[in-house]
């Protein structure tokens, strides 16, 4: 008795190129778009050089713009938005240009310091408290998990479990835990606490 029936690898090829035809069509125009910019220059902005125009008539004549936003850096996980944020900035630079601006968006160009310092800190307090491995005692990790946010307040009421620090640091307890989610080996996390 012969069977009609496909092979199941080649009908699961299929469906896999099925579910991701629309994505790879996507796909193929991004990087279609992305290659034509790049080779136009597109996204790059160099000083006029126009001596008939005194200095201080140059920004009347060639008008710029100048938008910029942070690194997401590693005091939680990513979250939606920061694209949110991002494509906010993003568009404002678009629309500029297409007004003829010199525009120019230099992705991380602000000042940051003070908060990547922190951490910086705290993954150097981390590595005298725990070593360069990490490893947080068992009586500490047995504490910290008996900690409660659930206890009631007055008139009996709760607060909720999620609160902002808990959405920035996924739960975690420490920065190198953070940073451990991140895929971020022991080794290449000792290194902030130079930074």
């Amino acid at each position: 008795m012969t069977s009609n029936a496909k092979p199941a690898a080649v009908d699961l090829a299929a469906e896999e190129s099925r579910k991701t035809a629309k994505r790879d069509a996507l796909m193929a125009i991004e990087k279609q778009w992305q290659g034509d910019w790049e080779h136009r220059g597109v996204f790059e902005v160099d000083m006029p050089s126009d001596d008939s125009v005194a200095p201080e008539d140059l920004h009347d004549k060639h008008p710029k713009w100048m938008g910029t936003f942070p690194f997401p850096y590693m005091n939680g996980v990513l979250h939606l938005g920061h694209a949110f944020s991002v494509s906010k900035i993003e568009f404002a630079a678009g629309w500029e240009r297409l007004q003829g601006k010199r525009a120019l968006f230099p992705f991380g160009f602000h000042v940051t310091g003070m908060p990547i310092k922190a951490a910086a800190d705290k993954i150097a307090r981390e590595l005298e408290m725990f070593g360069p491995e990490f490893a947080v005692p068992e009586e500490l990790e047995t504490q910290l998990s008996e900690l409660s946010v659930d206890s009631p307040k007055a008139g009996g009421t709760f607060r909720g479990k999620k609160t902002k620090v808990a959405a920035k640091t996924g739960n975690k307890k420490y920065q190198f835990q953070i940073m451990q989610d991140q895929g971020m080996s022991n080794a290449e996390i000792a290194k902030f606490a130079h930074a």
